[in-house]
């Protein structure tokens, strides 16, 4: 972790935060850099798709049953790729340029609670308190929705040691109640909005904050109020949202691979979306699109999908806004926190289709179809994990020629496939490319789940928000692991049906090295995450997280 003087020393907020990596490895993530780099790995993979799938067609076994659906997830998969290559075509480069001199405008922070202990929520309200932004243009209010009296006095006494600052506690409608707009954060959201509309009018800028959200640049107001004042064209700015998590991350936290690649990419396109913290909003904003929408699980993503819709744009600075204070690291509180994002996306994308919403252009169009078809993508990948089992377990070859040739190709395109992660990643860690696959097989069942929530509820029936639990709870969480477990089960079965087969004829000849090398693959992932269901169980209590930034481009 990063030392407090390193992370807050001037500079550093530069290029996201300290380089700690040696000459080679600066060297390989500015080679990612390249568009060249990036276009030409993608070309090749999706050249290499294509190729596999054509192949498929031409060889295809005597087994309908089998081929039809590994042919149309393929297909699926191939056509997802091909708008992934297209997405990431063009990008902004990572630069953050210092703004041109400005008066420090009004700001209002606007801090939703309701579980968190007070005090995390106190460490993240002296981050806010602490940054380099005029107190006397500052308003900080904390929406309780939990009611707590512990809560009120903090923040008074706050107030009173902070008194150039407006630091206020706000009590907001309580759920269910006539006047509340919004059942969860939402909710709460809006009525704060509403007091810093009718008390503080001279706050032209919200800033939304998770409660357990450190303030991980201390100019962070400086450089997000900057780009707005000088932007007026901007309705919004969204900056990285780090965590504090375990060593090596073991359950991707940091989300290092998107907030270093891919929303560079969606800020080139304007397709940058609100993450819910670490974001400036300007009001004027918020108010055109009637406040913080109630009609999605959160608030964050569908708000400004809404402002796109307006002709509006946000604008993505990779500098550390956030930093959690905690972050998912059981397997119940990862289901809760990512079968969250993957049903708001996808009743998006099943409901509020950005193929017909009106108001985006054809590139925002194309980067939100991606974000809806990545999470459907669960259905044909659980398909390609199945296939090989069922190859070796009926004897039905996927490919009826060479097998050797199957092999090879495979492999081959796995490596392709990673590389391909990693340039879009700007040269993530190899590791985390790894965990990236890992966590997407070892979820597929919770996507798979989310699609089917979506269209069950469908567009006018709200789910159940439940709040991402902010304590680690330690657990041998097998139960919730069983479909993963069952399908490590069955991949392992059929690979020693299909050896005990072969042996049992005495030749190795007719061994289907290409099933039996998907079979490992998906094997070894899935056994990854496995893994993770007891994570932390013989390991010490951890320490209560410093109020100190993780860098984003840390190695």
């Amino acid at each position: 972790m990063v030392a407090a003087e390193e992370a807050l020393s001037p500079g550093h907020h530069r290029a996201g935060g300290p380089r700690r990596a040696d000459p080679a490895r600066r060297r390989v993530e500015e080679l990612c850099r390249v568009d060249l780099v990036r276009r030409g790995v993608g070309v090749a993979v999706l050249a290499a798709s294509l190729g596999y799938l054509g192949w498929a067609v031409a060889d295809v076994p005597d087994a309908p049953w089998l081929f039809v659906p590994f042919l149309l997830a393929n297909a699926f998969l191939v056509a997802l790729l091909g708008i992934t290559v297209v997405n990431n075509w063009q990008r902004r480069p990572p630069d953050v340029p210092e703004p041109a001199p400005y008066a420090a405008p009004h700001v209002a922070v606007l801090v939703p609670t309701f579980n968190e202990p007070p005090a995390m929520l106190r460490r993240t309200l002296e981050s806010v308190l602490d940054q380099r932004w005029p107190h006397d243009r500052l308003v900080v209010v904390v929406g309780d929705d939990g009611h707590r009296p512990a809560i009120r006095a903090m923040v008074e006494d706050l107030a009173r040691r902070h008194p150039a600052a407006v630091v206020r506690y706000h009590l907001p409608p309580r759920k269910g109640a006539p006047d509340r707009r919004g059942s969860a954060k939402d909710g709460n959201l809006n009525s704060m909005l509403a007091l810093v509309e009718r008390e503080h009018p001279a706050a032209e800028f919200v800033e939304t904050r998770d409660a357990d959200d450190l303030v991980g640049d201390p100019e962070f107001l400086h450089l997000t109020v900057g780009r707005l004042a000088h932007r007026p064209d901007v309705a919004f700015v969204q900056t990285v949202k780090d965590a504090t998590v375990s060593p090596g991350d073991p359950f991707g936290n940091r989300r290092r691979f998107f907030y270093r690649g891919i929303m560079l990419s969606r800020d080139r396109a304007g397709s940058v979306f609100p993450c819910g913290s670490g974001l400036v909003w300007r009001r004027s904003a918020l108010e055109r699109i009637g406040g913080f929408p109630t009609w999605n699980l959160v608030e964050d993503l569908y708000s400004g999908y809404v402002a796109l819709q307006h002709g509006m744009r946000g604008e993505y600075l990779p500098v550390a806004g956030a930093v959690g204070q905690i972050a998912p690291e059981d397997v119940p509180n990862v289901y809760k926190q990512l079968g969250t994002w993957a049903l708001d996306t996808l009743r998006i994308f099943f409901w509020r289709s950005p193929v017909r919403a009106p108001g985006l252009t054809a590139r925002q169009r194309l980067q939100f179809l991606e974000m809806g078809l990545f999470y459907l993508s669960s259905l044909p990948s659980l398909v390609l994990m199945l296939t090989p089992a069922l190859c070796l377990l009926s004897g039905v070859r996927m490919f009826q020629s060479d097998a050797v040739a199957h092999f090879t190709y495979s492999m081959l395109y796995v490596a392709l496939i990673g590389l391909h992660t990693f340039v879009l990643g700007n040269g993530v860690s190899w590791q985390d490319v790894f965990r990236a696959k890992q966590i997407w097989v070892g979820l597929t069942f919770v996507y798979v789940n989310a699609c089917v929530q979506a269209l069950r509820y469908g567009p006018h029936r709200k789910p159940v928000y439940r709040v991402t639990r902010k304590e680690h709870r330690a657990g041998i969480y097998l139960r919730q692991v069983a479909p993963q477990i069952a399908l490590l089960l069955l991949l392992g079965t059929a690979l020693a049906v299909h050896l005990a087969r072969q042996y049992g004829r005495g030749t190795l000849d007719g061994l289907d090295l290409g099933s039996i090398f998907w079979v490992l693959n998906y094997g070894v992932l899935l056994l990854s995450f496995i893994r993770l269901s007891w994570f932390g169980v013989h390991r010490p209590e951890r320490p209560a997280a410093d109020p100190v930034r993780v860098g984003v481009q840390e190695t």
